[in-house]
């Protein structure tokens, strides 16, 4: 069962964004008051489908995720205009999408915020459920924002435009009370199977939890924070599985599976554009549809993958490479048949869609899912304990079904086997890579581990790349780019951020 969001005004704060043929655009109208929304259960429920609204809006991650965070990760290529300094890693604070994916984070927030304050003495049955919610969905825009911009602004109250002037907090502010919120979703959320198939549970925030705690273990190498990560994503073990086959999860027609931890529902509804993610990554013309093609994977991200595991199933999956024929018949050259030109890339093909109206899609946006948290458990117990057989089996189950395929079993990807704490450490970080390419982890795992990692496996892994073509950029040397800039419209328009709270290099 899909839980179709329903496009519905709820608050008394207005959000208004620039509009533009290129992006999504949201105008959320107030029709009912406030007390008339929380008093029953039904308005209850629309207000947390108001959350999720926003939470998947095109400011977030309908659209900005990609256009902007793809590229700036430093392992994808961007043909826009308005993402050429972000491709470049050059990225500044007036760039279209930053001013776009700032204040939608904050407007996600908001109207959490005003859940939580509404309902906290509130007897209505669903009550819990919904307020689990509200803290859950407040954790992972703030871990998204602590992520991309280092300490932020930290709001828990309901706010009116008038009054969103509010200092930057610290980052460890921050991680604070988003621990205190998943530590609340934890307790008021319902346990696996007690609710929507397609809403988070109680295990939804013990995976985010472990992650939290596994970012600030990456970042300080704290054993007290590998083992909190551990006690998290243990509780997450065996309460869900992997789907039978990789090429599954990227199946249109499948969604909300058994390895969906949290997946953020999308429904076409007319004309309405709710998700861009289809018309990102599909080249022009390969249907009978109007696509960008703008969004593509780094080349040597392709050739990382070939040449650690040539056959391995994956990579048919993940990428279109070679070349492909348009609708008119005519014949495409693609990496690595060429190297030059906006083509001179492979396609994403994780989300290609045949069937796609050219508008508005039915398909879902993986946040989360069982095997990053099997890939998580492998990496902490690495830190932990060194590669164990404990180690070793959560990688191996992910690779096991790496392998498997409709037409049978294959030889590759071989599973981890005899290698060192060092080793281990590297090879798992690459196999995130592989396995959840083009699922927005990339800007988090290459920076999580500190700025020498991030220099080696991003900037001099592009930079010597040996096949660079001519639309390739070289990669600045900068420590600037371990965060996003605060974008100028918030440094412009808040009264309590200036440009000395600007992050370094911008």
């Amino acid at each position: 069962m899909k839980n179709y969001i329903k496009i519905i005004g709820l608050f008394t704060l207005t959000i208004l964004f620039v509009s533009c043929s290129d992006f999504l655009e949201e105008d959320v109208e107030t029709f009912f008051t406030e007390d008339q929304v929380f008093s029953t259960e039904d308005g209850l429920e629309a207000a947390v489908n108001g959350i999720y609204q926003s939470f998947s809006a095109g400011a977030y991650h309908g659209s900005s995720i990609h256009g902007l965070v793809a590229p700036v990760s430093g392992k994808f290529y961007s043909n826009q205009g308005a993402s050429q300094d972000a491709t470049s890693l050059n990225c500044l604070p007036n760039n279209t999408w930053i001013t776009r994916l700032w204040p939608q984070m904050y407007a996600t927030i908001n109207v959490s915020n005003t859940l939580i304050s509404n309902i906290q003495n509130s007897e209505l049955a669903n009550r819990d459920i919904a307020l689990g919610q509200a803290y859950f969905i407040r954790a992972i825009t703030y871990f998204d924002l602590v992520r991309y911009f280092g300490g932020v602004p930290l709001i828990t109250e309901p706010v009116t435009i008038e009054e969103l002037n509010f200092p930057r907090n610290t980052k460890e502010a921050v991680y604070t009370q988003i621990i205190t919120d998943l530590e609340l979703a934890k307790q008021l959320l319902p346990e696996p199977g007690e609710y929507f198939p397609d809403r988070p549970v109680k295990t939804a925030a013990n995976a985010i939890l472990a992650k939290v705690y596994l970012t600030q273990a990456s970042e300080t190498n704290d054993m007290a924070l590998w083992q909190l990560a551990y006690n998290e994503a243990i509780q997450v073990y065996g309460q869900y599985s992997l789907v039978p086959t990789y090429a599954e999860l990227f199946d249109p027609s499948i969604e909300n599976t058994s390895e969906s931890i949290f997946e953020i529902q999308y429904a076409a509804n007319g004309a309405v554009r709710n998700s861009d993610v289809i018309r990102m990554y599909t080249p022009k013309e390969l249907y009978n549809y109007t696509t960008f093609g703008r969004v593509r994977p780094n080349k040597e991200v392709y050739d990382q993958h070939v040449n650690q595991y040539p056959n391995d199933p994956r990579i048919d999956v993940t990428f279109l490479a070679d070349s492909y024929t348009k609708v008119s018949g005519a014949n495409v050259n693609l990496y690595p048949t060429q190297i030059n030109g906006n083509d001179g890339f492979t396609v994403l093909k994780k989300y290609l869609e045949p069937d796609f109206n050219g508008t508005a899609t039915n398909r879902n946006f993986l946040k989360l899912r069982y095997a990053d948290v099997l890939l998580m458990l492998a990496e902490i117990t690495n830190e932990l304990n060194g590669p164990t057989a404990e180690a070793y089996g959560y990688v191996n189950e992910v690779l096991a079904r790496a392998r498997n395929t409709v037409a049978g079993p294959t030889t590759e990807p071989a599973d981890f086997t005899g290698l060192s704490q060092d080793e281990f450490r590297t090879r798992i970080m690459r196999e995130r890579q592989y396995e959840m390419l083009g699922e927005n982890h990339e800007w988090f795992d290459t920076r999580r581990r500190g700025y020498e990692y991030f220099l080696e496996e991003v900037i001099e892994a592009h930079n010597n790349f040996p096949n660079l073509g001519n639309k390739d950029f070289t990669y600045p040397v900068s420590v600037k780019n371990m965060l996003l800039p605060i974008p100028s419209t918030e440094i412009s328009n808040n009264s309590e951020i200036s440009q000395a709270d600007q992050n370094p290099g911008y």
